[in-house]
């Protein structure tokens, strides 16, 4: 596996650019499986995560209301808050170190692009983040533990809308935001590798309108970029923006009903 040398704040907190979390992003996924930045395709995330991160999966109701997507454990802990559906009650369990937990809504049919994200996600958390939440339990000391006389919970809980940071300007992100951006920017570099979007745009470029500031070309884009790396279309439409293929203004929704209604044979 690699080990990039990433620069932390004092916390642990990694102080990384999107473009650093790019080359990172692409170098794991070289690692991994070198055939993967040889082609636009599908990267096994569940694999990448579980045998390469060497990180464990488990799944359970993180709510009682699908609020939390997943979540990582750092350290070995008891301390770990599930919904039981049979109780209708929130309740502790036990989780290992370096175990990444999914919550089961995840698991229907209409859920697999949430599903491969959260993974990625919650496996960036554990590969960047482990210096900030993890420590070592036999060197705590008494000023590692805060008002309620316990250090650091060893985890972070990812909510449903992990952008809510986003409402806020950079400049009052806490360390938490960052991470939360983090790992978004990570999962998104190891599911559509920068390398090979740009190439699947170049290929895909006959198949195109030759109008570059349209609209059906944008959809056909992130359409396709969506059905390469089996990613949603939003997050495929937010990864051609991070490369100017699409306008950072520019609402191009998968179900727009301006596009469905298009005669395509006249389009091409």
């Amino acid at each position: 596996m690699i080990y990039p040398n990433v620069r932390r704040k004092r916390s642990g907190a990694p102080i990384l650019s999107r473009n650093e979390i790019d080359e990172i992003g692409e170098a794991i996924v070289g690692d991994f499986d070198p055939s993967l930045l040889q082609k636009p395709q599908e990267v096994d995330i569940d694999l990448l995560v579980q045998d390469y991160f060497g990180l464990s999966q488990d799944f359970q109701y993180l709510s009682h209301c699908g609020l939390y997507l997943g979540m990582t454990v750092f350290n070995d802990t008891d301390k770990v808050i599930v919904y039981n559906p049979e109780t209708a009650r929130a309740e502790y369990i036990s989780e290992r170190a370096d175990t990444v937990i999914i919550d089961n809504s995840l698991l229907a049919n209409n859920q697999e692009h949430r599903y491969r994200f959260t993974m990625g996600h919650e496996g960036a958390h554990g590969f960047l983040h482990k210096p900030y939440f993890a420590y070592d339990p036999n060197q705590l000391t008494l000023f590692d533990f805060g008002l309620g006389d316990r250090p650091r919970e060893p985890m972070v809980q990812c909510r449903i809308d992990s952008k809510q940071y986003s409402n806020k300007s950079t400049k009052n992100w806490d360390d938490r935001d960052w991470m939360e951006w983090q790992a978004n920017a990570l999962s998104s570099s190891m599911l559509m590798p920068k390398s090979m979007v740009i190439k699947a745009v170049q290929d895909m470029e006959c198949e195109l309108p030759d109008e570059k500031n349209s609209r059906i070309r944008w959809w056909m884009m992130a359409s396709n970029i969506s059905e390469l790396f089996n990613v949603s279309f939003e997050s495929a439409t937010i990864r051609l923006k991070d490369f100017g293929f699409i306008p950072k203004n520019e609402n191009i929704e998968e179900d727009s009903e301006e596009l469905l209604l298009l005669d395509w044979d006249s389009v091409i």
